[in-house]
């Protein structure tokens, strides 16, 4: 039998059965699906996630309380606070430091002139402006002098002057957080998401004003510009924090350290570690569905083979080869898992589509990205299982023998 003669033939036979047919396929769509969204969206996240850690930039180190280990192999949020003003100060004073600040963010209630609204407040230095890149619309950022004195000024981000104040009217205007109120001596220019926080809702007051106001008397994180090469500048660091903390670690072993130091780079290879463990959990979850998808291919393949013993028969007694009848089964097989794979292709980069829309809506700044692996995979295996589960009823309906066939058809 010619190859277009037996799609053909495959072809006529699935379409006597449409509606039997198209739930078979059902499966694979369904399990095909599944494995490009998980895919394709654990792609986009990797790359946002990498593009946020990635703004921290090149010749900046990060410091945290805790330990590496600690962070990465058992995160816990009740990690002792270590870094403290007066660590800021010190590390400060080193030459090889080309500027230093320390954060410490809090949710807290914004009222202006009515309007409430929850939002971010950031305490940090003056040197947040050189560490960060920020660039001002309108207005200064803090000085040293506001820092040591724990003045109540606030720099306000882009959608919060518009939004509360209008463009152009928010310096020198007052507002409220919480219960006290601030001066605002700034605007900041449209700056986006960055450490997956909306910059451009977000008021930032000095760390020291954050501390009084707030009950804290340590940083959260500390940033480091620094221009000496990074893993130099990182033991620098690294000695001096034990030093300043007292802690006897002369091996500079981490897991004794109670801070961990990190660069973009160090960032960048635990998120796309991270991401892509993640990612091939999701996809091997979501492939158990195609598992599914195959039994009940065989299962309707062996139903068809019942139901069309004597039409095998009779094409045995005229002549057609065993083999032929092999290939006709596994082409029927193969022609319905190949059909839900492209169908679950279409689909999953649809669906893929909507979702990165809808995340977009709430964080902007994903992209839509098709995981040629997952449509790789989606057509292979897909492929690849209408062989392998279509083969056994194939085989059965070769080894009838002819005269029996048609007995059993009467």
């Amino acid at each position: 039998m010619q190859i277009n003669d037996l799609f053909a033939s495959s072809y006529q036979s699935l379409l006597r059965t449409k509606g039997r047919s198209l739930l078979t396929m059902l499966g694979i769509v369904i399990g095909i699906t599944a494995v490009i969204l998980a895919l394709s969206i654990g792609e986009s996240a990797q790359k946002f996630i990498l593009s946020q850690v990635s703004g921290f930039g090149s010749d900046v180190l990060f410091m945290e309380s805790g330990t590496l280990e600690g962070q990465t192999n058992n995160p816990s949020p009740f990690v002792e606070q270590t870094l403290k003003h007066s660590d800021l100060r010190r590390i400060k004073r080193e030459s090889w430091v080309e500027a230093a600040t320390g954060n410490i963010f809090q949710m807290d209630l914004l009222r202006v002139d009515g309007k409430n609204k929850n939002i971010n407040v950031t305490g940090t230095t003056p040197d947040d402006l050189i560490i960060s890149n920020y660039k001002l619309k309108e207005g200064v950022f803090f000085a040293q002098d506001q820092l040591d004195s724990k003045a109540q000024v606030a720099v306000i981000g882009y959608d919060i002057e518009r939004v509360y104040f209008g463009q152009g009217n928010a310096v020198g205007k007052r507002l409220k957080l919480g219960k006290t109120n601030y001066r605002v001596i700034g605007v900041l220019d449209k700056l986006g998401t960055k450490f997956f926080q909306n910059l451009d809702e977000m008021v930032f007051i000095p760390a020291t004003t954050m501390m009084e106001n707030y009950n804290y008397d340590t940083y959260q994180f500390i940033s480091v510009k620094t221009p000496l090469p990074l893993e130099e500048a990182k033991f620098r660091l690294e000695v001096l924090m034990r030093e300043l903390h007292n802690i006897d670690n002369p091996e500079g072993d981490l897991s004794k350290d109670d801070f961990y130091v990190a660069s973009q780079e160090d960032a960048v290879q635990i998120v796309e570690q991270i991401t892509g463990v993640l990612q091939i959990l999701l996809a091997a979850i979501a492939a158990i569905s195609l598992l599914v998808g195959g039994i009940g291919i065989m299962n309707i393949m062996y139903v068809s083979v019942t139901e069309r013993i004597k039409e095998i028969g009779l094409r045995k007694a005229l002549g057609a080869k065993q083999k032929e009848i092999l290939n006709q089964f596994i082409t029927e097989s193969v022609i319905l898992t190949l059909a839900g794979g492209v169908g679950g292709v279409v689909l999953g980069s649809s669906l893929a589509w909507l979702i990165i829309q809808i995340i977009n809506g709430y964080l902007p700044g994903w992209d839509y990205i098709v995981s040629l692996q997952g449509v790789s995979f989606g057509v292979i295996v897909s492929t690849a299982i209408g062989l392998i589960f279509g083969y056994a009823p194939a085989k059965k309906a070769a080894d009838l023998d002819p005269i029996v066939a048609l007995r059993s058809g009467d």
